[in-house]
């Protein structure tokens, strides 16, 4: 192997000087959200995973108590109000789980269902008091998940004051709108998180989403989104039927109908003469019938008539015909037995012939025969 010149070593010491300083520069340095959770056991990747299987659970068990409320409740407001409901909190669960900041994910979540909880007991007005009791349980529930995940994070087992401050702040801010226009939990944040022990820092820079998020939430969504479209077609459905074109249609319908019940009415005032038209109407068919009768009794008559007269000449056309053609057949069958017997004759004669043939060469065959076997016993 040839030396490298000595033009070519200074150049190679400057690549290898880039290369070096490059891979320091690209190695992992500790990003703030590390130091976010810095004071717990908990891995950042292990967090993002753990956050984006609430938002997986989390809508499936929203979804669920929705449906279980319009159920169990025979009003189609509530029925409909439910629809709204989680046509608009499924979104809203996975937007708020799917932040790229998994810290700020747990805190927005954490919030809404505070918010639900808080609106959810009028928005269920039209149930039963124990299936809104249900209802909150079920949210409770999902909100003791967000708390022992916010533990792990914190490092504290007390969370009694970060759960002070998110119910409070959802007090300050009810749901009254969609929630895609629910307020901004970006305060709420620095403020549990500052409550937090100073364990978690109030933001996180630099934070982006890995291959491993985007396929959760495609997969999610994959999942979800033909549901959501069918609950905003069935949401579409319901506001088209309460328009105000579709209801002044409905009151014209109601007023047709009226109209009609006023001609029936009318109509059923007048049996009398109904009847009488019913009795003119069936005397002239019956007249009209009898004549028609009278007709066709006649053109049957004169129809039978005509065809006996053909009847009798067809039937001794036929009978000539057939004298003339059993006279025929008589002859042509003799010919034809005479020509049989007289090609037979000469067959026969050559098949006793054969036959005759065939006799004297088997007696032949049997004396040859004989002979042989009578051979072979002299010589044995």
């Amino acid at each position: 192997m040839s030396p490298v010149p000595r033009p070519w070593r200074p150049m190679s010491l400057v690549v290898l000087a880039t290369l070096v300083s490059a891979c320091a520069t690209l190695s992992p340095s500790r990003s703030e959200l590390q130091e976010r959770v810095g004071h717990s056991d908990l891995d950042v990747g292990a967090l993002r995973i753990r956050v984006r299987d609430l938002a997986r659970r989390f809508s499936g068990l929203l979804e669920a108590t929705a449906d279980g409320l319009a159920a169990s409740s025979d009003s189609p407001e509530m029925a409909q109000t439910m629809l709204r409901f989680k046509a608009n909190s499924v979104p809203a669960m996975q937007g708020a789980l799917f932040q790229p900041d998994p810290v700020a994910a747990i805190v927005d979540a954490w919030a809404l269902l505070a918010q639900m909880e808080e609106v959810l007991p009028r928005w269920a007005e039209h149930a039963s008091p124990e299936l809104r009791a249900e209802a909150l349980r079920s949210l409770r529930d999902m909100e003791s998940q967000v708390e022992a995940l916010w533990r792990e994070v914190s490092g504290s087992e007390d969370v009694s004051a970060a759960r002070t401050r998110v119910h409070a702040w959802a007090a300050e801010h009810p749901l009254t709108a969609p929630l895609v226009a629910r307020e901004s939990t970006v305060p709420l944040l620095a403020s549990v998180t500052a409550t937090s022990g100073g364990s978690l820092l109030r933001r996180a820079a630099g934070l982006v989403e890995g291959m491993t998020d985007i396929t959760a939430r495609v997969d999610l969504y994959a999942a979800s989104l033909p549901r959501q479209a069918r609950w905003q077609a069935e949401l579409a459905a319901a506001d088209a039927m309460n328009a105000p074109i579709l209801q002044s249609l409905m009151a014209e319908l109601s007023r047709t109908v009226d109209l009609l019940d006023r001609v029936g009415g009318v109509a059923a005032n007048s049996p009398a003469l109904i009847a009488r038209e019913r009795m003119a109407v069936l005397e002239a068919l019956d007249q009209e019938r009898r004549l028609l009768q009278d007709y066709v009794t006649g053109e049957r008559q004169a129809v039978l008539a005509g065809v006996g007269q053909e009847r009798a000449v067809v039937v001794d056309a036929l009978r000539a015909e057939r004298v003339a053609t059993l006279q025929q057949l008589d002859g042509l069958a003799r010919g034809w037995v005479d020509h049989a017997f007289d090609r037979a004759v000469p067959l026969v004669d050559r098949v006793f012939q054969w036959l005759l043939a065939l006799v004297a060469l088997g007696l032949v065959g049997g004396l040859v025969l004989v002979t042989l076997l009578i051979r072979l016993r002299r010589r044995a």
